[in-house]
């Protein structure tokens, strides 16, 4: 039976729960490329950053409860191109972005990422924003397919080449 919950925006007292599913969600995007850090090493620093990005770009982060436990967060803020990149129509220049999006394992079905991304829109449209983005790793099969679930579709690819190889 999926879990009665609410979504609502994160407080201060969520802070140490949060940084917890941030430890999670690193550790598996670790498993899936190199170059994301352990969890243990960033949570509560990245969370930091995170809590500072939404304050100076008109963003929010929302978590996810169930029975006064978090069991999912995501972060979203606006993003804009400078005022010369010019190679985006003008009215997608300005844009909704989501940075984060985790739901506990044990959670996952039950509907929680789509609320989570359901408030992050609403966010979005009293902005008056007409386009949201997000990111993922390219092998991170569970995300793209539920993305697409909700709407989204492929944007833009990004390919990487490590020119010096870690000794």
């Amino acid at each position: 039976m999926p879990p009665d919950f609410t979504i609502r925006t994160f407080t201060h007292q969520d802070y140490q729960n949060v940084a917890k599913l941030i430890e999670q969600l690193q550790n598996y995007e670790w498993q899936l490329h190199p170059s994301r850090a352990l969890g243990n090493v960033i949570g509560n620093k990245h969370l930091a950053y995170l809590v500072k990005i939404v304050q100076q770009q008109n963003g929010q982060i929302y978590v996810a409860e169930s029975n006064q436990e978090i069991i999912g967060f995501i972060v979203c803020f606006v993003e804009e191109l400078e005022e010369g990149d010019l190679h985006i129509v003008e009215n997608e220049r300005r844009y909704g972005y989501i940075s984060d999006l985790y739901v506990s394992s044990e959670i996952r079905s039950n509907g929680v990422g789509a609320a989570l991304m359901a408030m992050a829109e609403k966010h979005f449209l009293d902005l008056e924003l007409e386009v949201v983005r997000l990111s993922l790793l390219y092998n991170n099969e569970a995300a793209a397919s539920f993305y697409q679930r909700v709407g989204y579709q492929p944007y833009e690819l990004v390919y990487e080449k490590k020119l010096r190889m870690l000794m």
